[in-house]
């Protein structure tokens, strides 16, 4: 029996972040799976792993990382995420988002080295190859 692959999450939920028409104008499209140099507003986003339960079906935990050159512009950001987020439920390149919870909302956590602002949050999505 031949599986389909299922979608890339972790590039899914980077082009969904850096195009949302709410968030563009907070991170200006400085989004990625790396951290964008400066104090601007900007996402991370770090895979955590996940639970497949099946070979059509995957759930996948995700770390959002939002910055801000202050807490307010932080928390500004990961607030209008944590709404947002749930516009990914649907058809995405790949596949289909067909579950997704937050798991951790708004912690705050400034960087260790920079002291830079910083909220985290974790979610969770669940997700089926195309034509599912």
């Amino acid at each position: 029996m031949a599986y389909q692959l299922l979608p890339d999450l972790d590039a899914v939920l980077v082009a969904f972040l850096s195009g949302h028409a709410a968030l563009v104008p907070l991170h200006e499209g400085r989004v990625g799976t790396r951290l964008a140099a400066g104090t601007d507003p900007a996402q991370r986003v770090t895979s955590l792993g996940g639970s497949p339960e099946w070979p059509w079906e995957d759930r996948q935990d995700f770390q959002i990382e939002s910055w801000g050159g202050d807490q307010g512009q932080a928390k500004t950001l990961a607030r209008t995420t944590e709404v947002c987020i749930y516009d990914l439920i649907g058809p995405v390149a790949g596949g289909h988002v067909r579950g997704l919870s937050v798991q951790l909302s708004q912690l705050w956590s400034p960087d260790d080295t920079t002291g830079r602002a910083r909220y985290i949050t974790q979610i969770s999505c669940t997700c089926y190859p195309e034509g599912s």
